[in-house]
């Protein structure tokens, strides 16, 4: 299991071959038991959690947003 949210999210869009909207990464996450929590709205979370990053870490953060909702990594594994 991952530490926070920030590197559950990570893992689930390096294993991604396409952009997720926040909504899938979140069942990812969940399903594949990278993190766990009892909150109610775990989807509206990772949202929270991306849009931060990009608002506050600007250029050095790992995310980009692709669509609406929709993100992937700024700079994929090759």
């Amino acid at each position: 299991m991952e530490k926070s949210w920030k590197e559950a999210i990570k893992k689930v869009l390096t294993e991604s071959v396409i952009p997720l909207h926040y909504t899938e990464i979140s069942g990812q996450i969940l399903s594949r038991g990278y993190y766990e929590t009892d909150g109610a709205t775990p989807a509206a979370t990772v949202n929270a959690q991306i849009a931060a990053s990009i608002k506050h870490d600007g250029e050095k953060s790992p995310f980009i947003r692709v669509g609406r909702g929709v993100f992937t990594l700024k700079n994929p594994p090759s």
